[in-house]
């Protein structure tokens, strides 16, 4: 009997360990994510549709762009992503995105050379810092989402589906149709450093709700993590018997 609970807890270690080696710790979240953007704004009666989606990881060194597209965006707009990056050894003016057709307005990771702060800009007009303590340019793996209330002239900006800052009276226009991720342009000299893991754009303003909802999604480890998380803490156990 010995030798047999020796044999299982020497399996569950293996299988374990094996796990958190060839799975990565975001995987899980980032396929909650997905499903939970796919079953509620997927299309169909009573969803809400997204206008466009970039379910690949991005990945930016500080020169090259990712091709993407916005949808069909006009007025109010709600645009999520899972990024994570360093401003300090990014460009300055760190690029999250723009479009073609408007590309004088931009999304920013890094606002400001050194800055190491989240914003927006209107070229011409006004370079748009948020200035709350939780508005930095994310280090980690975070839910970061932009609301454009058009009549306002408000963005309101959540981190992990927490209101975090807002800039009223704001002259802006939301990216919209094809354009690109991570810089200015291809080798320009304010691109960002690091990964844009997500993208979920949306014609309309979502509600506080919905935007934490999300945000939950892909925080929140699926079963299967768990169970393996179970595992692991039954092969300690068992290793302490």
């Amino acid at each position: 009997m010995k030798f047999k609970d020796s044999f299982l807890i020497q399996l569950f270690t293996t299988v374990s360990i094996a796990a958190a080696i060839l799975i990565p710790a975001s995987f899980a979240s980032l396929a909650s994510y997905d499903g939970e953007i796919s079953d509620a704004h997927g299309g169909g009666a009573g969803t809400l549709p997204y206008a466009a989606v970039l379910t690949t990881p991005a990945v930016f060194d500080g020169t090259n762009i990712e091709l993407f597209d916005f949808g069909a965006i006009s007025g109010d707009a709600t645009f999520e992503f899972i990024l994570s990056g360093d401003p300090v050894a990014g460009g300055n003016n760190g690029y999250i995105g723009r479009a073609d057709s408007n590309a004088g307005n931009s999304l920013r990771y890094e606002q400001w050379a050194d800055t190491g702060a989240l914003g927006f800009t209107r070229a011409g007009v006004a370079d748009n810092t948020f200035s709350a303590p939780g508005a930095a340019s994310p280090t980690d793996d975070t839910h970061v989402t932009y609301r454009w209330t058009n009549a306002t002239g408000t963005m309101d900006l959540f981190i992990n589906g927490a209101a975090t800052d807002s800039i009223a009276g704001a002259t802006f226009e939301m990216p919209t149709g094809p354009g690109h991720l991570g810089n200015v342009s291809d080798g320009g000299g304010e691109g960002m450093i690091g990964t844009i893991s997500r993208v979920t754009t949306f014609n309309s303003a979502l509600s506080d709700s919905d935007i934490l909802s999300h945000s939950n999604a892909w925080s929140i480890p699926e079963p299967s993590s768990l169970v393996l998380s179970g595992l692991a803490a039954l092969a300690l156990l068992g290793r302490r018997r």
